[in-house]
């Protein structure tokens, strides 16, 4: 067996496998409403495409910049490592090499496809907001080469740090690259980037393909296998799928002090709710984006969908509040009180109603502020 017949085979397997996750969770009634549904939203595009080249001229255009150049940290390398490879494989050390060096081939030529295309049509818009901004070839190989780029040195950032240093270190390589970008497109310094960024990428390439990467990179592949299935799970409120952390002490209330002073049965699970929310990062960056975004975009809309967009939040920040509340309760132990003193139906309400009624009360007001100075404005 050659390390291209086995990388063959795990493609095989791996397409299988996913069309096998497919099959069970959609059906020719499902297939339809989706094909139904992408054809009314092309439409809707289509009809408001205009208005949306007239809304993105209003806004900065460092902030368009910043979304392309946020979509070509979405490259990534598969290598189709599994654990029982470091056994089965002991004594032909070349085959996993070669299995490397083909997962790497063809995540390249995958990220070129995708980076081309993304440069492509990031250039028609860009030229239909401001014309004769991007010189056009300069601007795609820049693009194909910082696409690359980014891919591969979040690879070996991957093999040499872990946990929080690894997210420092991400983050400021995201600042970093995304301050040379700009400085690339407004001193159109297109010839000396993109040589710097090859010659990085020429050397990153090198250092991780000479790098013992068997753990990291199987546990990017097992990552990567399970992602629509866990998208599928996820997208359900009846099947909760917790985030693995590295975390192993909670960012607050480690000795869980009381914040409640009242210890009533829905005090008690207030101040567990509050607790819960809190200590896993998920859920309240999740609860700050939804009313920052919320608040964000109401600059930018016509009045009437203004009122639109606030109501949608009224409604979700509701029903996400309720998931949250539900995954609390279904743990294990509090599963067994349920319906009995400590936990009762109509408590629900009084539990979300704390971080409910600040987070509409706060987009309230700036919706109120929004149609004022419109009106102000006139």
């Amino acid at each position: 067996m050659t390390a291209f017949h086995l990388y063959k085979e795990r493609l095989k397997q791996e397409r299988q496998y996913q069309w096998k996750n497919t099959k069970a969770v959609i059906d020719w009634t499902i297939l339809v409403y989706i094909v139904l549904t992408l054809l009314f939203v092309a439409a809707m595009i289509y009809d408001m495409f205009p208005s949306f080249i007239a809304l993105l001229q209003k806004l900065p255009y460092g902030l368009t910049l910043f979304v392309i150049y946020y979509l070509a940290w979405t490259g990534t390398i598969r290598v189709f490592y599994q654990q029982a490879d470091m056994y089965f494989f002991i004594h032909r050390r070349d085959l996993l090499h070669g299995l490397k060096k083909w997962g790497v081939i063809a995540s390249t030529a995958l990220n070129l496809i995708k980076s081309l295309l993304i440069a492509i049509l990031t250039y028609f818009l860009m030229e239909a907001i401001s014309p004769s901004t991007l010189p056009l070839f300069e601007w795609i190989t820049f693009y194909l080469v910082l696409f690359l780029f980014i891919t591969i040195l979040g690879k070996v950032i991957d093999l040499h740090w872990s946990g929080w240093k690894r997210k420092v270190i991400n983050f400021t390589v995201f600042l970093f690259l995304g301050l040379l970008v700009y400085l690339t497109v407004a001193q159109a310094m297109w010839i000396v980037l993109t040589v710097f960024l090859m010659l990085g990428l020429v050397v990153f390439f090198i250092l991780y393909l000479r790098t013992e990467s068997f753990m990291v990179d199987m546990a990017h592949n097992e990552k990567i296998r399970q992602k629509y299935v866990g998208m599928i799970f996820y997208a359900s409120e009846y099947v909760h799928v917790p985030r693995s952390s590295e975390r192993t002490k909670p960012l607050f209330f480690r000795r869980s002090q009381r914040i409640i002073e009242d210890r009533s049965p829905h005090s008690a699970l207030t101040e567990l709710f509050f607790k819960y929310l809190l200590r896993n990062s998920r859920h309240i960056f999740s609860y700050l984006k939804l009313i920052g975004i919320t608040i964000a975009v109401m600059g930018y809309l016509p009045l009437w969908m203004t009122f639109g967009l606030f109501m949608a939040f009224f409604f979700f920040l509701k029903e996400w509040l309720n998931i949250v509340y539900d995954e609390l309760v279904g743990h294990p132990f509090l599963n067994m009180h349920k319906g009995k003193k400590l936990i009762q139906e109509h408590y629900q309400d009084l539990v979300t109603r704390w971080l409910y009624y600040p987070a509409v009360g706060l987009v309230g007001f700036v919706l109120m502020l929004n149609t004022l100075f419109h009106f102000l404005m006139r």
